[in-house]
């Protein structure tokens, strides 16, 4: 059993090392806008996995707004250091009677991630990764507002992640190992999904999400990148 429980160390930790994460899940509030001039503010801290440590750290704003009966506008951006994204988009909201609304919303986003390991290892020797990418999307949201103190929502963002990456690897003196150099380009069909939990009065809500991330195409950049799976945030949402 410990022999099992080594060599599974092992493997991850070398796996790790050669390893890039280009893309997370991202924290957007899912507004549930359903009146002209519905304002949600909304900023949180989230944390990204890949198996088990957090591989990414952000903080995180969205702001939502009702433009008219049935138009509504979204603006999201988020920052970790060595990983940013922002995205615009548009949407329209049905409220279905009682506290129900459907959304649909319709934009793009742009981010981008790097990273450098400077490694003194002789094994495993240097590496640095770099690059940004599109997201055009579609998102569907359904959820409750105000059950009491209440918020329940999900949303189902599908689109096309479509990166342009560079990983280096680099030898024990300096010098780029050339035969290890990837540059990644291909798209990548994208699903998340995201459940979202809210409790507070009904101007002020603490607000918890959860997201996922499916890509069907990331395993072929040569097993240097790769994205992660989950996240968890945390925040407070603020309506007007």
């Amino acid at each position: 059993m410990k022999t099992r429980i080594l060599f599974f160390s092992i493997a991850v930790t070398a796996l790790m090392a050669t390893s890039c994460s280009i893309y997370h899940p991202q924290a957007v509030d899912i507004p549930l806008i359903n009146h002209k001039g519905d304002l949600r503010i909304d900023a949180n801290a989230s944390a990204s996995v890949w198996l088990i440590l957090p591989d990414a750290v952000n903080l995180n704003a969205t702001a939502s707004y009702g433009i008219n009966d049935w138009l509504s506008g979204q603006l999201h951006l988020n920052y970790g250091g060595e990983n940013w994204y922002l995205q615009a988009a548009p949407g329209v909201y049905f409220p279905l009677g009682g506290k129900a609304v459907f959304e649909t919303y319709v934009g793009a986003g742009y981010g981008g991630a790097s990273y450098t390991n400077n490694s003194s290892d002789t094994v495993a020797s240097s590496y640095s990764y770099n690059g940004k990418y599109l997201l055009p999307f579609v998102q569907f949201n359904i959820g409750w507002r105000n059950l009491g103190p209440v918020d329940l929502a999900f949303g189902l963002k599908t689109g096309t992640f479509m990166p342009d990456f560079e990983y280096h690897k680099y030898k024990s003196d300096g010098t780029e190992n050339t035969d290890e150099f990837v540059h990644y380009n291909t798209p990548n069909f994208l699903l998340e999904p995201q459940l979202q939990f809210g409790v507070g009065v009904d101007k002020v809500k603490f607000t918890m999400r959860v997201g996922y991330t499916f890509m069907d195409d990331l395993n072929d950049a040569s097993n240097k990148m790769y994205h992660d799976f989950i996240t968890v945030g945390a925040g407070v949402t603020l309506c007007f």
